[in-house]
């Protein structure tokens, strides 16, 4: 009996460090694609499309990098909408639209900042 309780004591315990740690890191890796996501904005904001266009390849590089481990950890719906977001200021950024690029990048800030709240180890999530 005391075997199994210390099984499951270590279970629980290898459970709750490993969701401790899997919000840490997806924290981390949003704030440094929150960053990027800023840096294209303020070029945006500037009229430099030239360095908003080479703000987002680093987006897109920033992205490449954390996209295996967030396709394990997060609903791939909202991975799904992440993507279609970056193609979104992609594609204002290219029509040189200012205002539509500002907004969309907006946007994906916001989708990143919604993907790390559902992550987050709230009762009314696990319902």
């Amino acid at each position: 009996m005391a075997k199994q309780i210390s099984i499951l004591l270590i279970s629980l315990a290898l459970l709750i460090f490993g969701g401790i740690w899997e919000l840490k890191h997806l924290e981390r890796t949003a704030y440094y694609l929150m960053g990027d996501v800023d840096s294209v904005r303020n070029a945006i904001e500037n009229d430099n499309f030239d360095l908003a266009e080479s703000n987002l390849k680093n987006l897109e590089n920033t992205w490449e990098n954390m996209e295996f481990t967030w396709n394990i950890f997060v609903n791939h719906e909202r991975i799904d909408r992440l993507e279609d977001d970056i193609n979104d200021v992609r594609s204002y950024i290219e029509a040189k639209d200012k205002e539509e690029a500002i907004k969309s990048t907006k946007t994906l800030n916001k989708t990143i900042s919604e993907i790390i709240d559902k992550q987050k180890f709230i009762f009314e999530h696990v319902i």
